[in-house]
Parts: C-alpha cells; structure tokens; sequence
C-alpha cells in the first residue's frame, strides 16, 4: 500500500488518556494510555476494565461531563470517578 493509500484510510483504533480516581485504581492503574476501536464509548472501556457502570458517579471527557453513550476521539482524556463517601 502506498503512503497516499495509507493516508486515506481511516485507523481500526484510536488512543484515549484514561485517568481513574479513589477505588477505581485499585488492581487497576491511575492514568494510562488505552488503544480502543474507533467509534467506541466510554461503555466499552468501562467494561474493558471490569468497572460496573452503576458504579461510575462522575464520568467526564476533556473535563466536561459526558453520559456512558459518549462516543469516544482519538486523543480524549477520559475521566471516571467513583461516589465519594466522607464524614
């Protein structure tokens, strides 16, 4: 394939900034790069994560917050955070 071919066609995946709070790190990481395929929401890299959504209480995409359905851009830096308890 040429480098012009190559140029016209569109990646199989993308790279989005995943950074997780409080319990959600646990067993996990707290910010990393994830490769995920294009067109995919925060729904599938939820559950590429093993993170329940009823567990999710804030979910934000370049720092604005973004229902679970939110289609995902290469590049984007994914947000989640679990309900916070205090006393």
């Amino acid at each position: 394939m040429s480098d012009h071919q190559r140029d016209n066609v569109a990646p199989e995946s993308i790279t989005v900034f995943v950074k997780l709070f409080a319990t959600f790190r646990v067993n996990r990481f707290s910010t990393g790069h994830m490769a995920v395929p294009l067109g995919a929401t925060v729904r599938e890299v939820l559950s590429a994560l093993a993170i329940p959504e009823q567990e999710v209480a804030i979910c934000m995409v370049n720092g604005h917050s973004k229902e679970i359905d939110h289609i995902l851009s290469d590049g984007d830096t994914l947000s989640l955070f679990p309900p916070v308890g205090g006393g």
